[in-house]
């Protein structure tokens, strides 16, 4: 990538919700201890009075500010509904700072990201923990329902971690999400001024 390229990038430097995008960004790009000089050059004292604008609350579900100025093994959002939360709000933010409305989001979601679009709606199931459940769990689920067995619900997964996938499964609802979260970011913006 060349400068004048990054040059042409659209900037919003100093907007209100700038401190809740760039948490979201670090705590899904930071994932190794490797980004711990970045963690701590960006990280913000505000980052700790952050919370989830939206999403499916569980009993593991990480704190969005429970973060410190030192990376550690739990800076990064490492379950697949929390990334995938991270960045619908991250989604939501950015249209939010650069005044594209909710129904503007989602018809750029439905009309220019089909594939991801086609696989919210019928690919990615996540179980009660917040995992995404495999396709080999998945089929067995889609023939049986919730009558499928524990041993069913198993798999091993590209790094040797074998988990049991718990019920309930469920689709979530990208544009209700981003709606949402949008509303929450709105609502915070609104307090801020």
């Amino acid at each position: 990538m060349f400068m004048s390229t990054i040059n042409q990038l659209p900037v919003l430097l100093g907007h209100p919700l700038q401190t809740a995008l760039v948490m979201r960004v670090l705590r899904l790009n930071c994932v190794t201890g490797a980004y711990a000089d970045l963690w701590r050059d960006v990280y913000r004292d505000s980052f700790t009075a952050d919370r989830w604008a939206g999403g499916r609350p569980r009993v593991d579900r990480p704190v969005m500010g429970e973060v410190a100025r030192e990376w550690t093994a739990s800076s990064p959002l490492r379950i697949a509904e929390d990334r995938r939360q991270a960045l619908i709000e991250i989604d939501a933010l950015v249209a939010l700072m650069f005044k594209v409305t909710p129904g503007q989001l989602c018809a750029i979601y439905r009309g220019q990201f089909a594939v991801l679009y086609g696989y919210d709606h019928r690919d990615y199931v996540y179980d009660a923990n917040g995992r995404l459940v495999p396709n080999e769990v998945l089929s067995v689920w889609r023939k049986k329902g919730d009558q499928i067995s524990g041993a069913e619900r198993t798999a091993t997964n590209q790094a040797g971690h074998t988990y049991i996938y718990e019920l309930p499964f469920r689709l979530l609802d990208r544009e209700a999400d981003m709606r949402a979260a949008y509303a929450e970011f709105e609502r915070r913006l609104a307090a801020h001024e």
